[in-house]
């Protein structure tokens, strides 16, 4: 395997979905992970707590998936704070993976030899900032999925991979979001992959294009619903 040597490190909230998923597919594409850092006991963590939330959808639990590994775990209250910094500098990881953190300060972004990657749901640059899959669909733009390297910006460091996907089948925007996250978790895996073969060389982002997105109203969905609905 190409990647067998390099130390992969993962981020994330124990209760994000969608780095559940991405964490179950880099095991289940057999990409090696030496350690998962969970932010615990936090705003961040009680808030992601309903992220994709959603009746009909739920990956595995975390301690499903790392039943069974050799992945050590770590617990922190912050990931921005020393005691995340002495684990990455502990490990020395080639790369980091984002599955659901907070902005990221310089401190833990430089402890990446080969940088962190970050899923992002919704076409870059276009579409930078909070809630793109719902802005998307209210803007009529094609859905998808990003993965990009984190810089000291928001969604604005350069583009490794990314695809549309197709929402037809779809008629919330709950399911849009849960098709997106998918992607980003297939995605992923792909971008490591290629990555390391030099099959993919990451792009730098054209900034005139970006759009800081803020959070999505809550009575725009009814809106984002209908434009879904008529779709079919």
């Amino acid at each position: 395997m190409i990647i067998k040597n390099k130390k992969i490190v993962v981020m994330m909230t124990i209760e994000n979905i969608q780095g559940r998923e991405i964490l179950l597919n880099l095991i289940r594409s057999k990409i090696p992970i030496h350690a998962v850092i969970i932010e615990h006991n936090s705003k961040l963590s009680e808030n992601t707590r309903n992220y994709l939330k959603n009746d009909f959808y739920n990956p595995k639990s975390f301690s499903e998936i790392v039943k069974d590994t050799e992945i050590n775990v770590h617990y922190v209250t912050h990931h921005n704070e020393k005691e995340t910094i002495d684990l990455l500098k502990e490990y020395s990881p080639d790369y980091i993976i984002l599955g659901g953190t907070r902005i990221l300060k310089e401190s833990i972004i430089q402890t990446a030899k080969s940088g962190i990657l970050n899923a992002h749901p919704a076409i870059l640059p276009k579409y930078q900032g909070l809630d793109c899959v719902a802005w998307t669909i209210l803007n009529n733009d094609p859905v998808g999925a990003t993965i990009h390297f984190i810089d000291s910006g928001i969604d604005s460091g350069p583009i490794i991979l990314q695809e549309s996907i197709d929402i037809n089948d779809c008629r919330t925007l709950i399911e849009v979001r849960i098709k997106a996250m998918k992607k980003c978790a297939e995605l992923m895996s792909k971008a490591i992959f290629g990555l390391e073969s030099g099959q993919i060389t990451p792009i730098t982002q054209d900034h005139a294009l970006a759009i800081k997105h803020p959070a999505f109203p809550n009575d725009k969905i009814k809106e984002v619903n209908e434009i879904l609905e008529k779709t079919k």
